[in-house]
């Protein structure tokens, strides 16, 4: 072992000695975990979105349905109904809509969405028969997500409504002893039903006691802890590989100038010299991972209650980068074939790995292919740790796939190194 850490503790200095190496270790992953952390960081969303209407029905119940959804979201606004002189709706010189021209804004994301009303709406609903509304939206916006919500509770609450005047008035007709007078009769008791039950709706009669989990209050939903808990761990996992992935080139180097041979000469073995070299640079990581994460105290992230679990979290991973960075240095010929593939590795596995946006946002297939990264394993980890108030042993599962792929990834390295 001491041999190992001699090893490692001279590689520090000649590392230490080149210039400019603190920019890369502190002023770049600063300003980058900064920015990104702000930018994720975000709002409370934009204040008026555009949605377009086309009303075939024009009725007091195709009204009521769209006063019903900006109800729901007070952000939405209709064209062309709510346009203004500034002309908000974008609709030019040309102020109506119909169905062709608002699928294709829709399309170009000149409106984030279409509601289409069919004639007769409202005869249908006061019948109790089967209505539908269209929606339409472009799949590759995120507004529309909560703009069909609002659509979604609209006709939720007029569903509702109409079923119950459907049932009461069913109900009273095959009741002996009562009748209506007329078909006016039936229908003003089938209205009083309906107005009744929508009233009823809108009181929001069954309601959700919300409490947060453990974390101070505020803690998880806040701006800083939504933005910085994705940007410190992410940035810090990938800076740690751009780090790290320095050393592919490192044997290759040390060939060329003949250190390796040196090495070779002493009584040490393949093991010994490969440790030594990996635990400089697992070392060189941490320092990159803590000056990220520093960052993050200094910015008011709330790490979790589990420390050890972090830390055990941040020195698997920076071990598991180490070890796979020498395993793909042992095929590789040439510096240019290294500084290429350092490269290369970085940005896709840290992409794919969910260090700069969470893999919650991305479909089921990418999620697995994701976790073809040991990023998608510690950021797993971070997750638990920093969102939902988990622990060491939530961790672990994660923990022991990047341990596996850690003592793969040194053993092909220990196998195929060569010293010539």
């Amino acid at each position: 072992m001491n041999k190992i850490i001699t090893i490692a503790l001279n590689d520090l200095r000649v590392f230490f000695r080149e210039k400019g190496q603190l920019i890369g270790l502190i002023i770049i992953p600063l300003v980058f975990t900064i920015g990104v952390g702000f930018a994720n960081s975000g709002g409370s969303g934009p204040t008026m979105v555009r949605v377009d209407v086309i009303d075939s029905d024009n009725s007091a119940y195709s009204g009521q349905f769209l006063a019903d959804v900006q109800a729901a979201n007070s952000a939405i606004r209709f064209c062309p109904m709510d346009n203004d002189e500034a002309d908000f709706c974008q609709l030019g010189e040309n102020s109506t809509l119909d169905k062709s021209r608002s699928l294709q804004r829709v399309t170009n994301n000149d409106t984030l969405a279409l509601i289409s009303i069919p004639a007769g709406f409202e005869n249908a609903v006061k019948a109790g028969e089967a209505a539908t509304i269209t929606y339409k939206s472009n799949d590759n916006v995120t507004a529309p997500g909560y703009i069909l919500q609002a659509v979604q509770a609209a006709a939720g609450k007029m569903g509702s409504a109409q079923v119950a005047s459907t049932v009461g008035s069913y109900i009273v007709e095959n009741t002996a002893g009562i009748t209506f007078a007329d078909d006016a009769d039936k229908e003003a008791f089938r209205q009083q039903i309906y107005d009744e039950a929508a009233a009823a709706v809108s009181t929001n009669p069954v309601t959700v006691s919300y409490s947060e989990s453990e974390l101070p209050e505020g803690a998880a939903n806040s701006s800083t802890q939504v933005g910085f808990g994705q940007s410190i761990p992410g940035m810090g996992s990938m800076f740690v590989m751009f780090t790290v992935f320095g050393s592919l080139y490192v044997l290759i180097r040390e060939k060329v100038n003949w250190t390796i041979q040196r090495l070779v000469m002493m009584p040490l073995t393949r093991g010994q010299i490969l440790g030594g070299k990996i635990l400089m640079w697992f070392l060189v990581g941490m320092l990159q991972y803590t000056v990220v994460f520093l960052i993050g105290l200094i910015v008011g992230v709330n790490f979790g209650h589990d420390l050890v679990a972090l830390v055990l979290t941040m020195i698997i991973y920076t071990l598991s980068i180490t070890a796979f960075s020498f395993a793909v240095s042992t095929l590789l010929k040439t510096e240019a074939q290294a500084n290429s593939v350092s490269l290369l590795l970085s940005l896709m596995l840290a992409s794919l790995g969910g260090a700069w946006w969470s893999l919650d946002v991305v479909p089921d297939f990418m999620r697995v292919i994701g976790h073809l990264s040991p990023v998608a394993w510690a950021m797993d980890s971070y997750k638990s740790l920093l969102f939902e108030n988990g622990n060491l042993m939530t961790v672990l599962p994660n923990l022991a796939v990047l341990a596996v792929f850690t003592t793969a990834c040194f053993a092909f390295a220990v196998w195929r190194f060569r010293y010539e």
